[in-house]
């Protein structure tokens, strides 16, 4: 109870100025904030921005900083919120082993909010992005998997991709897809939990997922680069690993931090000294050297 009251405090007192919408989806009261920049027109893009488990979208909008990205850029940032399980903590439905009872639609209910605001914005561009932190990076990977029609690449920060997801990933056309992760990630390990030691349900690592994008996409060329270094003083090993074919728009991207835990790289929330390791889930201690945001928009605008 302390936790959850401490939590409500974090989620919900931050001085915000988006515009929070509320609205009835699959019969549900569903929740989001939209952040409008005056410089958007009809060529401007929409990304989805979509918090982890126990958290929500005010605090991902805020550690995340993509509305400054957005003011500067021109685009529209929307950040959903997701439901209350059965065991009182928020959530995006990507088919964790305790929301079996679940029925709520997630995929369904982004899809909506894509839809009604490109209609509301008349904005030409049909398409979106999507990326998110943990839950909200799993739930990215299912939107590549499920809505290859409405998302023109995906990012994952800290996020995994279900069996049950990679399995039944069907796609018209193939999504770029970026992701940022951690080696000692120890909530959504980097080498998967594929016996569900964990109890979130089976989920695979991140060499076998880029690797199954690699062949699903057809990708014949690699190149792997370390862009910082411990050596020149930086608090991790970073790798930026690319798969491309050549005269092919579609790429993957991966930044491999060695040693890297479950953090929004460059948040700048750095709350190492709260013993409680869920709210280390969400902030983190800091390699700040890579600000997750500014990567995650270089790679969404190669697709614009």
């Amino acid at each position: 109870m302390k936790f959850k009251f401490l939590f409500l405090i974090l989620c919900c007192s931050l001085n915000l100025m988006s515009e929070h919408r509320t609205v009835i989806h699959d019969g549900l009261e569903r929740d989001y904030i939209i952040h409008v920049p005056s410089n958007i027109n009809q060529d401007s893009p929409l990304v989805v921005v979509i918090h982890g488990y126990t958290s929500c979208a005010e605090t991902i909008m805020t550690y995340s900083g993509m509305n400054d990205i957005a003011n500067r850029e021109g685009f529209i940032a929307v950040y959903p919120q997701g439901t209350v399980g059965s065991d009182g903590n928020t959530f995006f439905q990507v088919g964790y082993d305790f929301h079996s009872d679940s029925t709520v639609d997630d995929v369904s209910f982004i899809r909506y909010l894509v839809n009604s605001l490109t209609q509301e914005f008349n904005l030409k561009r049909q398409k979106a992005f999507a990326t998110g932190m943990s839950n909200g990076g799993d739930m990215a990977y299912l939107l590549a998997c499920t809505s290859s029609d409405l998302f023109e690449a995906v990012a994952s920060v800290t996020g995994v991709i279900m069996k049950q997801t990679m399995d039944n990933c069907k796609m018209n056309n193939p999504v770029p897809i970026f992701d940022i992760h951690g080696t000692a990630d120890d909530i959504s390990f980097f080498d998967g939990d594929i016996n569900n030691v964990s109890g979130w349900g089976a989920y695979y690592g991140l060499p076998e997922t880029i690797n199954f994008f690699v062949e699903k996409y057809q990708l014949d060329q690699k190149s792997e680069e370390l862009i910082l270094s411990e050596d020149d003083g930086a608090a991790n090993n970073v790798f930026f690993e690319r798969y491309w074919t050549e005269g092919v728009e579609t790429e993957i991207w991966m930044y491999k931090i060695e040693g890297g835990g479950h953090i929004w790289p460059g948040a700048g929330l750095k709350l190492s000294w709260w013993s409680n390791p869920i709210l280390r889930y969400y902030f983190g201690s800091g390699e700040n050297e890579i600000i997750a945001s500014e990567a995650v928009w270089k790679f969404f605008r190669k697709y614009l």
